[in-house]
């Protein structure tokens, strides 16, 4: 039971995270490349197999860290969430692989992703000498802001939390707001 929660918990909530940030690299080439997509081919190349990749990525990892890990899990019972964390967070590559490769980075993708897009409006309507409406640019700003915002806020303190873990903070500091983000 507690491998199947860690899958459900780290796996696939940092998997959710990743095809969050793919997704907001595609809407950016979505609004500003859009022609790409046109092409069957390229289609195929840039829209599909990337979901595919990242998909197969998503599960083979945490199925093997998590299922087949290279160290051994203690399970204790008497906790809420079987343990702090699978044992594999322990070891220095994975545990790093995982913190910035899988949980860090995507967040800094969509975030980063989100706010060059909005620039881009600006500066292209700017370009073209257009008046910049923010009437018709609010929708796509408030989706934009709240999709930030739903990221940030509860992965930027768990990102701080596990990542100051790794490098050497006590385990016992922070358990309590770590179960909670």
């Amino acid at each position: 039971l507690c491998l199947v929660w860690w899958f459900m918990d780290l796996g696939l909530y940092n998997g959710c995270t990743m095809i969050m940030a793919l997704g907001s690299i595609e809407r950016y080439l979505f609004i500003f490349h859009d022609r790409m997509y046109l092409i069957k081919k390229k289609r195929l190349i840039f829209h599909y197999i990337p979901y595919i990749l990242l998909l197969l990525y998503i599960f083979i990892f945490y199925i093997i860290v998590i299922f087949f890990p290279p160290c051994t899990n203690k399970f204790d019972y008497t906790l809420p969430a079987c343990n702090d964390f699978p044992c594999y967070l322990n070891d220095p590559l994975l545990g790093i692989w995982d913190s910035i490769i899988n949980s860090v980075l995507p967040t800094l993708i969509i975030t980063i992703s989100s706010v060059i897009l909005l620039l881009r409006v600006y500066y292209h309507k700017r370009h073209l000498h257009r008046p910049n409406l923010w009437r018709r640019q609010r929708k796509m700003t408030i989706q934009l802001l709240c999709v930030c915002v739903l990221y940030l806020v509860p992965n930027i303190p768990l990102n701080i939390l596990v990542f100051a873990h790794l490098c050497g903070l006590p385990d016992t500091v922070g358990v309590e707001p770590q179960l909670y983000f």
